[in-house]
């Protein structure tokens, strides 16, 4: 056995000494936060990025500055290896000490960024960024402006000093040139990239209004007010759009703060102010926010939608416009692979973002996302550029990182948009009514619903996008082909929200005499009577619903009726989907035409539809089939091939005859019509011999004898209490002490009710003074 420390004959000794050592000093070290800009390490937390593209973060600075100035912007590089940026606006005022302080990386953060607009930049830190860059690096930066070239050396106490001044010609702009030193590594995919892309989406339609009240929940509007220092109230206050002139006065005075300055406004003060300034403003419509536009990539399918987010936990919230632009075309490098470049109000984002491919699907990560954001078929690769333009984007960290899960639904749409575009077929070829119709399907929705706030149908959708196929194509969208669409649509993407399909049937429960048209809002308000069928029937045909009602065939086989017009509608499938979730069990009977369509019309319930999972529910096909038919011999009708093919179900085709029937289908049917009413019923009763009716579980039926017993009971005694208790003579007295208003003081305070409310019905008010009349006789102790 080897040595230990125990066998070590100095062992206790130097145990003690090591027990008896005194601490080491508890270090503590204090900086300023700025001097993290002064290191290429401290630069990559404040900047949000590695070093490998920092010079490439530092040109976007300074190009997203140059593009704010306006004027014709102009990027390069220099003959000596660095590179410099033009603008064409009205040059930087000040002299060389006090422009040398806008690029100290120690001056306090003074920037316009509190107030939300949808423009360049996020935190006011470019300049800063800027010159840590050149002096962590040991590189040179130089401003040109108004006929002066300024020299300039961040310093590393913080400051930056003037170099050397010289006189030049350069009157209009300003031109910033800066080399960076061998601390900061080449950049190998392009200095310029994104100071390049930056420029070019300078097209479109910008934001000209000012920051809306709208745009801010209560706690951010309080940091607004704190950092305007001494600025007064109301001069804030008309800066904000719809506050201007008169109403910035009214605004301060209904919040009580006529003479305050910005710093001493409390909290609550500021949610009051918030509140009065959003009286007198209209929230900004999207469209106002502007857009880059398609001639940005003019290689590239283009698609666009907008939306409001709302932002805060604190009401007010926040409730902010955006709109959300997407350029893709296929990939056609080598390898191909999908890619996904972000822009926030005309600029590249910093964050990491990319995309992913998992078979169809084309996924996003990074800046907040962690979704699929479009899906093409798995063999073609895209190239997909996406901008927001929006007043506030949440920030998740000090470079500037957004947070872009909030815009998710619309990024979904206008992605899958574009991607869709991108796919299809060369300028002046065919364009399907299909792809028109998703192209446009989303701006159909949020027309018929105002903006995805109110429920909508399905033909309300259906009205505003036949036209633009119309236009488009000089041809009619059928209401088949446009259902088709949804279908095939929602089966892939999920169900659209507020969509509701219009009864095309009816339910009918046994043992009630309840029939309910069937609709999607029916649906989803239905509750399943307790243990009063455990059998539906559907049929595609309504007529037949009322003979069998007629002769009581649901209360003989305890079974529900539902019909509809053909094939099984929404409604139909939701409703089958909740009786699936029921505790109760239930077994769902198909009856149909012998036809081509009335053999899909079972294969389509029992699969549920393309937009349905399975679900734990049995489906039984009763016919009628065309064997079956002949073999009853009724009726048999020729109908036309047609150029196309009829559909038929699996199960005629799985027949060992099946070949035979499919081609039998495809030029005869038998209706279910063919039959009389008595021939129906006996062959329906035929079909169900083998069901039996329902008899529920012991404990239902103990617990049901109970109620009935004790609610019998409880009439019994209540009658006889109330015989005992002359209640008939109680009531009579107690109304003749009670006064009530007459017709004349009713009208009018129905009138007054009206105003209040728009949505009264006239008996609200009478039922408010009878309370109210009951109430003075109870206290009165006449009814007590």
């Amino acid at each position: 056995m080897g040595a230990t420390f125990a066998d070590c004959p100095d062992f206790e000794e130097s145990t003690a000494r090591l027990t008896c050592s005194p601490a080491a000093p508890n270090l503590k070290f204090q900086r300023e936060d700025w001097a993290l800009f002064r290191t290429v390490e401290g630069l990559q937390q404040k900047a949000g990025v590695p070093k490998n593209i920092l010079s490439r973060l530092v040109l976007k600075e300074i190009t997203d500055n140059a593009l704010d100035e306006g004027g014709q912007v102009r990027i390069g590089k220099l003959p000596n290896g660095g590179y410099f940026v033009e603008d064409g606006g009205g040059g930087i005022d000040g002299t060389p000490d006090e422009i040398a302080r806008l690029f100290s990386i120690s001056r306090p953060l003074v920037s316009t960024k509190l107030l939300r607009l949808p423009t360049r930049g996020a935190l006011g830190n470019g300049l800063r960024v800027v010159a840590g860059a050149v002096l962590a690096s040991g590189g040179t930066l130089t401003v040109i402006t108004r006929n002066r070239r300024i020299e300039l050396r961040p310093e590393h106490d913080g400051t930056t000093t003037v170099k050397r001044t010289t006189k030049v010609d350069f009157p209009v702009g300003t031109r910033i040139e800066i080399a960076f030193g061998p601390a900061l590594p080449a950049d190998e995919l392009g200095t310029l990239n994104w100071a390049q892309m930056a420029r070019r989406l300078v097209q479109g339609k910008a934001y000209t209004g000012r920051s809306s009240p709208w745009w801010y929940d209560a706690p951010q509007f309080h940091e607004l007010l704190s950092a305007g220092g001494i600025t007064p109230v109301r001069e804030l206050i008309a800066n904000l759009d719809g506050c201007t002139g008169g109403n910035a006065g009214m605004i301060v005075a209904k919040a009580k703060l006529n003479r305050a300055v910005c710093k001493n406004v409390t909290r609550d003060q500021a949610t009051s102010l918030l509140l009065a300034a959003r009286a007198f403003a209209r929230p900004v419509n999207a469209e106002r926010l502007g857009a880059v536009g398609p001639e940005t990539f003019p290689d590239y399918a283009y698609a666009r939608s907008s939306g409001v987010a709302g932002f805060g936990s604190v009401a007010p919230i926040a409730e902010v416009p955006f709109v959300v632009e997407t350029w893709a075309k296929e990939s056609r490098g080598e390898p191909a692979d999908t890619c996904l470049f972000a822009c926030i109000n005309r600029t590249p984002v910093t964050g990491g973002i990319y995309a992913a491919r998992d078979k169809r699907d084309i996924d996003a990560f990074g800046c907040g996302l962690r979704h699929t954001i479009a899906r093409a078929p798995i063999e073609v690769q895209f190239d997909i550029v996406l901008n927001i333009i929006s007043p506030y984007v949440p920030i998740t960290s000090d470079g500037k990182e957004p947070d872009l899960e909030p815009f998710l639904h619309v990024i979904m749409a206008v992605a899958q948009k574009a991607v869709r575009k991108a796919r299809r077929p060369t300028a002046g070829s065919h364009t399907s009514q299909k792809d028109i119709v998703l192209d446009n399907l989303d701006a159909a929705i949020a027309a018929v619903s105002g903006d995805e706030k109110l429920r909508f149908n399905q033909r309300q959708v259906l009205y505003v996008i036949r036209k633009i196929v119309r236009d488009e194509t000089g041809k009619t969208l059928t209401t088949e082909n446009f259902n088709n669409i949804i279908t095939e649509y929602e089966a892939e993407h999920g169900e659209i929200p507020l969509m509701y399909r219009e009864p095309r049937g009816s339910l009918y429960h046994p043992h009630r005499g309840e029939t309910m048209t069937l609709g999607t809002l029916m649906v989803e308000d239905y509750e399943r009577p307790l243990w009063t069928f455990n059998k539906m029937i559907f049929i595609e045909k309504e007529g037949w619903a009322e003979a069998l009602k007629d002769v009581r065939w649901p209360e003989r086989h305890d079974c529900a009726l539902m019909s509809s017009k053909g094939f099984t509608t929404r409604a139909a499938r939701d409703l089958v989907d909740k009786l699936a979730e029921h505790d109760e069990p239930v077994t769902i009977f198909c009856v149909h035409d012998a036809d081509a369509y009335g053999t899909v019309i079972y294969q389509t319930f029992q699969e549920a539809t393309k937009a349905r999972s399975a679900r734990k529910i049995q489906i039984v096909n009763l016919g009628l089939e065309p064997w079956e038919a002949l073999d009853l011999g009724l009726e048999v009708e020729d109908v036309e091939a047609g150029t196309r093919r009829k559909p038929v179900a699996d199960y005629v085709r799985d027949r060992t005859d099946g070949d035979q029937w499919e081609e039998w289908l495809q030029t005869h049917r038998v209706e279910l019509n063919a039959m009389t009413t008595p021939e129906f019923i006996e062959w329906l009763d035929g079909k169900m011999a083998e069901y039996d009716k329902l008899i529920p579980p012991p404990d239902v039926l103990e617990t049901e004898l109970k109620e009935r017993v004790e609610k019998k009971v409880r009439e019994a005694v209540t009658a006889r209490i109330l015989r005992e208790a002359n209640i008939d003579a109680q009531v009579a007295a107690a109304l003749a002490d009670i006064e009530t208003p007459d017709s004349a003081a009713l009208a009018k305070g129905i009138e007054q009710l009206f105003d209040e409310r728009s949505d009264a019905e006239w008996r609200d008010h009478i039922e408010t003074v009878a309370i109210d009349c009951t109430r003075a006789a109870n206290d009165a102790g006449g009814t007590s």
